[in-house]
């Protein structure tokens, strides 16, 4: 649990009693590859940090699988949209490998925010944060060649990255596992 303070207190500084009303409400989850904690259709009701493991976020369109982003060690995530509004999901959430997480329920972390001020604060700040992981990922299919999104990938944690099966990354890109192919050629030639 210690990662999850360590994240959090570069957001803010909390006290002991703040965490221990935070750490009381997280429940650890042990999820097994190919595992779905969301589904499209389902509603998500939690924000989860990742210990240990590797998550896709993804959709079904036009019977191909879109990935939007992968979720890595001491990220936070959440099918946000959905946790929100309360509407059924558009997106799959899928363990990649076996992995360790942590969860706060919706109601939990709401209850927080009412009791304790410094969480309102966080939950503004991770909420900023996937806000911008969006607006980015939207920019970077904008603005950014195929190429260039891969380097970006490589760049946010090329070690996990080895770990991901080759087809998810090139469905995160848009492209053909081909077309990544030679990407890869191209970027450590």
């Amino acid at each position: 649990m210690q990662p999850i303070r360590d994240y959090m207190e570069r957001l803010v500084k909390l006290t002991d009693e703040d965490w221990e009303a935070f750490s009381s409400k997280l429940t650890k989850l042990e999820v097994k590859k190919k595992d779905f904690l969301t589904q499209q259709g389902q509603t998500c009701d939690f924000i989860g940090f990742i210990e240990s493991g590797v998550f896709r976020f993804y959709h079904i369109q036009e019977g191909n699988e879109i990935i939007t982003t992968f979720f890595f060690p001491m990220d936070f995530f959440s099918e946000y949209r959905s946790f929100l509004t309360g509407e059924p999901s558009k997106h799959h959430v899928q363990a990649l490998e076996d992995s360790s997480i942590w969860v706060i329920k919706k109601k939990d972390l709401h209850d927080l925010y009412d009791k304790h001020k410094s969480f309102e604060r966080v939950g503004r700040l991770i909420a900023e944060n996937l806000f911008l992981g969006v607006t980015q990922r939207l920019d970077s299919f904008m603005h950014q060649s195929p190429e260039q999104r891969y380097l970006d990938l490589v760049n946010r944690n090329s070690e996990m990255l080895q770990r991901i099966p080759q087809y998810h990354i090139a469905a995160y890109l848009g492209v053909s596992p081909e077309t990544l192919s030679r990407i890869r050629k191209r970027v450590f030639s």
